[in-house]
């Protein structure tokens, strides 16, 4: 039986005892729920003999897709989707093990800007295929045009959440 399975057999038990109860829109965020805890924990298994978890991972690998590697605070913490506080958690066990630095931009010592160092740099460059291996995993068997679907639906799914926000 699929772990998925109860939770499926609760949402019906829902439905049965609430009139209107959108149980194919609950299953699919359940559903949701239980991908992205699954990818976290395979993410944070292959993270850990590097000493890193899914948010340190995270902060690594976007300030790497930055242009120059740096990237604000306020938008270092947008783009991990991390609250300040944990971001300031995460960026100083980072700092303190010599894998980003923090400086101020030109012209306003107020920013804080948070960059790669080199050893940042190895690092990620050597994490990433791991994870990476893991996303293509999950995605076997999974066409290009249902991916595309996909991306598609998640997009209009991301955007009423957006107008919601």
């Amino acid at each position: 039986m699929s772990v998925f399975e109860s939770t499926n057999k609760r949402l019906q038990n829902v439905s049965a005892r609430i009139a209107g109860f959108p149980v194919e829109q609950m299953r699919l965020m359940r559903m949701t729920y239980h991908i992205q805890k699954n990818m976290r924990d395979l993410t944070n298994a292959a993270l850990k003999p590097y000493d890193l978890v899914d948010a340190s991972y995270i902060v690594l690998a976007v300030l790497y897709g930055c242009d120059d590697e740096t990237a604000s605070a306020s938008a270092l913490g947008q783009a991990c989707h991390e609250k300040p506080a944990n971001l300031t958690r995460v960026c100083n066990d980072l700092e303190t093990r010599g894998l980003i630095q923090r400086g101020t931009r030109a012209g306003d010592r107020r920013a804080v800007m948070i960059s790669l160092t080199d050893a940042g740099r190895a690092l990620i460059v050597k994490v990433l295929p791991l994870v990476c291996d893991n996303t293509v995993q999950i995605y076997e068997g999974i066409t290009s045009a249902d991916m595309s679907a996909l991306e598609a639906l998640f997009a209009r799914q991301l955007s009423n959440l957006e107008a919601m926000i």
